[in-house]
């Protein structure tokens, strides 16, 4: 049997999602891989992060401790940088965002994701399920869903199937994944790969995959330009 290529890593993974963001678009990150997305914007483009926590148009994380600002965190309690224009408001006021249909993109994580566009990011089977957060009001109300995850989970199973059996976060929501081994979009019940990640073909993919993959006719290798 043949070696697997390298899987994307997650820094690959952030850019590939950060680089198709609209310019001018708000953006809301979810808990985990979505997080790094707000440290590859490139800087001829604004896009404006919003957290759940009250804050929009923050910048990247900050790592340098006497860079940090305690007050000043994204959705997984990571420090974030300011960043001009930014405005702080209350967490009531920033839920009305979420829900009035105000969040462009939202970027989440995801255990599952079907051909139907349906997302199940909340409870792991056999697991005790944390609080859901605002995960079904910004898969609902967000105008684009993408989502970030590893293309398979670590017992080896998909997580883009056929049809979710997982608890399910909503219905119908997904727009576009990136996964460590490419780009793909969700529309009228099928998968279609639009770009993979160097090294890999359609086939190797598809074995990977729980549904079955339709190719763009422009398919192509990831670029991050």
């Amino acid at each position: 049997m043949s070696e697997q290529p390298e899987l994307l890593d997650e820094s690959v993974m952030a850019m590939v999602a950060a680089r198709d963001l609209p310019d001018g678009a708000i953006v809301n990150l979810g808990l985990g891989l979505p997080l790094a997305l707000s440290d590859y914007i490139p800087p001829d483009r604004e896009v404006l992060f919003h957290s759940e926590q009250g804050i929009v148009g923050f910048g990247a994380r900050v790592f340098d401790p006497a860079e940090m600002d305690p007050l000043l965190m994204n959705a997984g309690g990571e420090p974030v940088a300011s960043a001009p224009g930014m405005s702080y408001m209350s967490h009531d006021e920033s839920f009305a965002m979420i829900r009035g249909g105000h969040i462009d993109v939202t970027v989440l994580g995801a255990l599952q994701v079907d051909a139907q566009g349906n997302l199940a990011n909340a409870q792991i089977p056999g697991k005790p399920a944390p609080g859901l957060g605002g995960g079904q009001d910004l898969a609902t109300c967000a105008k684009q869903v993408l989502v970030v995850m590893r293309h398979v989970a670590p017992n080896g199973d998909p997580k883009i199937v056929e049809r979710c059996d997982m608890v399910l976060t909503a219905l119908g929501c997904v727009d576009r994944v990136v996964t460590d081994v490419g780009l793909f979009e969700i529309a009228d019940g099928r998968v279609t790969l639009l770009e993979y990640a160097p090294g890999w073909t359609v086939d190797q993919i598809q074995a990977i995959t729980g549904a079955e993959l339709a190719v763009a006719e422009d398919v192509r290798e990831i670029v991050l330009i």
